[in-house]
């Protein structure tokens, strides 16, 4: 018997008007796109596990001090930040070794003055530098009363002329706190990956401080700990305070305000842009981050997209502001979400569209454009594998079954 059997499935509103109402329960493809070269199975993290002992698990006297488990963010090929939430008055830092115990550093954790903490609770930060790329350390942390954590594994971004395979998840639309996410949660351990990048809408409904502790830390603790994370902002993270708890609890790259932001990743140029804000300024600033890099892959990824199928449909303003921009430059992929659906378009200027919104909250009703390649509403991520000369994007639903693939060429 099929998990989404849709004629059973239940409906869940979250806050949205009648006609754009979630449907769970759609867990496995109904139909099948390009699955003639699968991804390899295999754990993200297994590997970061087995250098650095255990799972790393909170423990010690002092763990009531920690009201957020830790997690990675702006890893480098040199460097790594590791943020956590803090009891006020709590002592803390992080403590660095390599997988055979060697000490590598120990940095005290700063933190971060904020409006949007739950009384009583600090947001902290440690940031490391002078690491090797590519390389596993492990990290615990530490406080006044001796371990706060056992060690935990991650490994440094590769040197931009690495020519390992590089494997990045990306998903969107996720918070929703079900079952359907939960489903998709555990397929997350099955395919390995070195990164996590999200097209926004993280916390349902309203992006509360409470929503993103219950609904995004609270289920992605597990890989979070070990992998980095890179998300971009969607509308539903602007309800509250018009998005401050979003940069509140994520430190990201760049100098606007952790609203739009590009990063490296090997050969990768990485761009998150915020569909919340102005197109313009954004296309500007997107112009000449382009114009910067040198690196063979160019991938950006936001909220709304700019080809579409589903009820929310094109953003065509959004198109118009950043369609020159994307092509002039030989971007390769662009990612969006806020549809709750996949679909991948026909490659449209030379640039590969996809759809991936179907990370969690409920799926809706997707149909087809001329410009569509292929859709379809499930609960699903993609996982993209980025060599030299080509990149595979492959779509894995709810069950872990792989239902779309598509190679995308370097240079077209």
């Amino acid at each position: 018997m099929k998990l989404n059997q849709k004629s059973f499935a239940a409906l869940a509103v979250l806050a949205l008007p009648a006609c754009m109402m979630n449907q769970s329960g759609n867990i496995e493809a109904t139909k099948t796109g390009d699955i003639s070269r699968p991804a390899a199975k295999g754990s993200p993290v297994a590997e970061l596990r087995a250098a650095c002992g255990a799972e790393g698990f909170m423990t010690g006297p002092g763990v009531a001090s920690v009201a957020r488990q830790p997690y990675l963010q702006q890893v480098t090929p040199t460097s790594a930040m590791i943020g956590w939430v803090a009891v006020e008055g709590g002592e803390g830092r992080v403590e660095i070794t390599t997988p055979d115990g060697a000490q590598v550093a120990s940095k005290a954790a700063d933190v971060e003055v904020t409006a949007v903490r739950v009384a009583g609770e600090q947001q902290v930060w440690a940031k490391v530098d002078g690491l090797a790329p590519d390389t596993i350390y492990c990290y615990a942390l530490a406080g006044a009363d001796g371990a706060l954590s056992e060690r935990i594994g991650f490994r440094t971004a590769p040197a931009a002329d690495s020519e390992r395979t590089i494997r990045v998840l990306a998903f969107g639309d996720s918070g929703g706190g079900g079952s359907d996410q939960q489903m998709l949660l555990d397929q997350m351990f099955e395919y390995p990956y070195d990164l996590m990048i999200h097209t926004g809408d993280l916390a349902y409904d309203d992006g509360t401080i409470g929503q993103f502790e219950s609904t995004v830390f609270g289920v992605y603790a597990d890989l979070f700990r070990h992998l980095p994370f890179f998300p971009a902002s969607g509308n539903h993270d602007y309800r509250t305070l018009q998005g401050a708890p979003f940069r509140d609890v994520f430190a990201l790259p760049g100098d606007n305000g952790e609203r739009w932001y590009s990063y490296d990743w090997g050969r990768i140029h990485f761009v998150a842009l915020d569909t919340e804000a102005d197109y313009e300024t954004q296309a500007a600033w997107l112009d000449e981050d382009l114009a910067r890099t040198t690196l063979p892959w160019k991938v950006i990824y936001m909220h709304r997209p700019m080809y579409s199928s589903g009820q929310h449909g094109s953003d065509t303003s959004l198109r118009r502001a950043l369609e020159p921009v994307i092509e002039s430059h030989g971007v390769q992929l662009v990612l969006a979400g806020h549809d709750h659906n996949y679909e991948r378009m026909q490659p449209q200027g030379g640039v590969d569209h996809v759809v991936t919104g179907g990370g969690g909250v409920g799926t809706r009703p997707v149909g087809s454009s001329s410009f569509t390649a292929f859709s379809e509403d499930v609960i699903h991520y993609v996982l993209l594998e980025v060599g030299t000369e080509e990149m595979i994007m492959h779509a894995i639903d709810g069950s872990g079954q792989e239902f779309d693939s598509t190679v995308i060429p370097r240079v077209r």
